[in-house]
């Protein structure tokens, strides 16, 4: 009778099982992917700021100058931001070559320097003096030459002569000038022309740059 009872629970389980396989999904309906008044879940990844980005690519960045005015920097910079343009200001310190200073270094008194001055005056040396103040005090100038190769050639002549001349880049400090824009592709500011108009003194190049974001 037991053996009997079970024999028919397995086969009443094997028949629901086989219906529920066969027609359960028939009658299966899936939840909805989005319920009235409940916005969708919209992931940050898939949604992608496309005005932001194509303004990033379309965008070019330039730095130009040097000016050597501040003024005509200035003046440039202010017809950059009436052509609509934001413009940040760089200011350098840089070292110019004034010219190239051929001498006789300092002897350990004055009246030696003198001594030699009198034995110079001999040969064919037309410019030379005592230098009396100044990091080259009681040394004696040859003079300055504006070409290197000249102020090369004139130490050669003087040691030619017997004393051991020397030769001296002489340097100025003095304050350069840029400018920084941003430009969009509908806007093409003539900024050199602005430059060669407003500063002849200045040889001004527009270098392309990173781009500040």
């Amino acid at each position: 009778m037991m053996r009997a009872l079970i024999m028919l629970l397995l086969l009443v389980n094997i028949v629901y099982f086989t219906a529920e396989f066969l027609f359960g999904n028939a009658t299966y309906t899936p939840p909805a992917a989005m319920k009235h008044g409940i916005p969708a879940i919209e992931l940050i990844k898939d949604k992608a700021p496309a005005s932001n980005i194509a303004s990033t690519l379309s965008t070019r960045c330039y730095t130009v100058g040097p000016y050597n005015s501040e003024k005509a920097m200035q003046l440039v910079a202010k017809q950059l931001n009436n052509f609509g343009l934001a413009v940040k200001i760089r200011r350098e310190r840089t070292k110019d070559t004034l010219n190239y200073l051929v001498y006789l270094v300092a002897q350990e008194t004055r009246q030696e320097s003198l001594k030699i001055i009198d034995d110079i005056k001999k040969n064919d040396v037309k410019d030379y003096h005592l230098i009396e103040s100044g990091p080259y005090k009681h040394a004696i100038s040859f003079g300055f030459f504006d070409d290197l190769n000249k102020a090369r050639r004139h130490s050669e002549y003087i040691r030619f002569l017997g004393y051991d001349a020397r030769y001296t880049e002489q340097k100025s400090v003095r304050e350069i000038f840029w400018l920084n824009y941003d430009e969009q592709p509908d806007k093409n500011a003539p900024v050199l022309k602005w430059s060669r108009a407003i500063d002849l003194g200045s040889i001004v190049q527009k270098i392309p740059r990173w781009c500040e974001f």
